[in-house]
């Protein structure tokens, strides 16, 4: 039997598209295809396991349901192509353009075609998907380092194990996402909206998380202290705790409230109430020793008369907070925003501030000796008096800030700022 042209393949292919009699579906498999123009032309369904479309022009193709196993897609361009539900497992897509493509449902899994080689993970590394649809997508394993997702749509997508470091995912849509153990490492997700996003096991080192809505998600197990967290919602209402970490709060509420005639002082100590939702709350007297406050949602909350030691309070939003004389003796405040919050004569002996935003502190008589505050921002801060004993601040620096009184004549030991 001859061998079909690739032209006669593809008249067949658009006859049986169009329900003629002589149509009959593609098979372009392990076909060099690279000087074809597929440019709006309907493909849906056809095989193209193993063919060579690199730096092919496929803008606006049907590729839908396609049985696109291993194809070699290096360099082309599929702006606004659709992809959807199509086999794309150990797909060859270095530098591809997919601006505005659908891959609802597309399979972008690791894989090989059977011919005996090893299993080569599917490639994306440097792809444009802006504005591209790649819902309910499986695009676990592989690796999309450095690729740009502006503003795509990517919602209950499996992304297992993918490697997104360095990718701009702005604005982009990844509610119900599966990101687990992903490298999301200096990957930009402002503004991206990451509802019920599971995060378990994943890298966040650098990552930009400015303004994302993280609510609901599963952060087990994931480390935001190298995260910027400005702005980010990630908090859980307190109706999402157990039963007894609800009565405490009400009790102690109303323990405020009574002026202590009624309720009961709240005791958390070693509880966990990561991410809870408490802005503006009075927890003045609560015992939060090593209790696990890490992402929780803080701002303007009253501290008086708190015992705050070695409390996890990592990428926690503590903008504006009231912590007056309150001990924090070695307290993981690693990402904390604590903008415009009072520390004056706090206890920080030992905290870790490690890239926790201070701008505008009132941190003035504040004990900082061996504070760890690595890269964390401390412009407009008062530190007048503060006690900076062991606290090396010459990475804290970030704008200009008037030291001397806090230095007094000792400036030169622990600070070394260029004027």
């Amino acid at each position: 039997m001859r061998k079909l042209e690739i032209p006669e393949i593809m008249k067949r292919h658009i006859l049986w598209i169009k329900g003629g009699e002589r149509g009959q579906p593609a098979d372009l498999s392990l076909r060099d295809l690279r000087k074809y123009k597929f440019d709006q032309i309907n493909l849906h369904k056809a095989k193209l396991a193993g063919a060579n479309m690199s730096k092919c022009s496929d803008r606006q193709a049907d590729l839908s349901h396609c049985d696109m196993f291993s194809v070699m897609l290096d360099g082309a361009d599929m702006t606004q192509s659709k992809l959807d539900h199509a086999d794309l497992r150990g797909a060859h897509l270095r530098g591809v353009i997919l601006e505005g493509a659908s891959l609802v449902g597309a399979d972008l899994r690791g894989g090989a075609l059977m011919l005996g080689g090893d299993a080569a993970e599917s490639a994306l590394t440097n792809a444009v998907l802006d504005h591209a649809n790649l819902d309910n997508a499986n695009i676990s394993g592989p690796n999309l380092a450095g690729s740009s997702m502006y503003h795509s749509s990517m919602r209950g997508a499996r992304m297992e194990g993918t490697n997104l470091s360095d990718d701009n995912l702005r604005g982009s849509g990844l509610d119900g996402a599966i990101l687990k153990n992903a490298n999301l490492s200096n990957t930009n997700l402002n503004g991206a909206s990451l509802v019920g996003a599971d995060f378990s096991g994943l890298t966040l080192k650098g990552t930009d998380l400015t303004n994302a809505d993280l609510n609901d998600a599963n952060l087990e197990g994931v480390d935001l202290a190298e995260a910027n967290l400005t702005g980010a919602k990630l908090s859980r209402p307190t109706s999402e705790f157990p039963a007894d970490i609800q009565r405490i709060l009400k009790e102690h509420f109303e323990w405020i409230e009574s002026g202590a005639k009624t309720g009961a002082r709240a005791d958390l100590a070693e509880n966990d109430i990561e991410r809870i939702d408490l802005p503006g709350e009075d927890l003045s007297g609560a015992v939060l020793k090593r209790t696990a406050m890490s992402g929780a949602n803080l701002a303007s909350c009253r501290f008086v008369m708190r015992e705050m030691e070695e409390a996890r309070l990592t990428g926690a939003n503590l903008s504006d907070a009231f912590l007056e004389g309150a001990n924090l003796q070695r307290a993981d405040l690693r990402s904390a925003n604590l903008t415009g919050a009072n520390l004056a004569g706090s206890d920080l002996r030992g905290a870790d501030l490690s890239n926790a935003r201070l701008t505008g502190a009132d941190l003035r008589g504040a004990n900082l000796c061996d504070a760890v505050p690595d890269g964390a921002f401390i412009a407009d801060a008062d530190m007048t008096d503060a006690i900076l004993e062991g606290a090396s601040l010459e990475d804290a620096i970030r704008e200009a800030v008037d030291l001397d009184a806090a230095l007094a004549d000792d400036a030169d030991e622990y600070l070394n700022v260029a004027v």
